[in-house]
């Protein structure tokens, strides 16, 4: 037996508040949907979560730290010891990220990049040894992403990378250094030093 089917019945876009699950609200969806009481626009919305963020980032732009990890076993106390003499400092990172990416040259979408050496198990390397790579865009990779995956250089691998974040490393704290910006507060390289 055949049967007919009726055309489907044009609405037009549904918005996503008629979805199933458009209350379940994630870190990815700020900024990107809307909340009863929020401001109208994505562009308010996206102007509201830059004042905050800009507002925590305030309040943290003087912190200078020494990180300190636990190391645990029989034979230890548990309480946190210096890793390396590890800095870590906001203010740095934020001057590094203001300069061009290093491997690019492009301006405006760097990121303080750690070294790859010394990382694992969440620890990250002194502040101190960064350097600026660019971030991910729409439809570009950044030079950041294929720094941390060894994917920047065509050759050498990962020692090669390693060899190169030293250098950029050296140059960044040389440049902060001649540009009479390094923060108040942090030590100097032990090389500079």
């Amino acid at each position: 037996m055949l049967t007919t089917r009726k055309p489907m019945k044009r609405t037009g876009f549904n918005s996503r508040g008629n979805w199933a699950g458009a209350e379940r609200l994630d870190e990815q969806d700020e900024g990107h949907h809307y909340v009863p009481g929020q401001a109208d626009s994505r562009e308010e919305r996206l102007a509201e979560r830059a004042a905050r963020q800009l507002e925590s980032a305030r309040a943290t732009a003087g912190l200078c730290t020494v990180r300190a990890t636990v190391v645990m076993g029989p034979a230890t106390s548990g309480k946190p010891i210096e890793k390396d003499n590890a800095v870590d400092c906001e203010p740095y990172r934020r001057l590094v990220a203001q300069l061009p990416c290093i491997w690019c040259g492009i301006s405006g979408y760097s990121q303080h990049a750690h070294l790859n050496l010394g990382k694992g198990l969440n620890l990250k390397t002194d502040d101190r040894t960064g350097f600026p790579l660019c971030c991910s865009r729409p439809g570009i990779e950044g030079c950041h992403v294929a720094y941390d995956q060894y994917r920047l250089l065509e050759v050498g691998g990962r020692e090669a990378h390693r060899e190169y974040g030293l250098a950029w490393g050296q140059i960044t704290r040389d440049t902060i250094l001649t540009n009479g910006q390094w923060p108040k507060n942090l030590p100097l390289w032990a090389q500079e030093a």
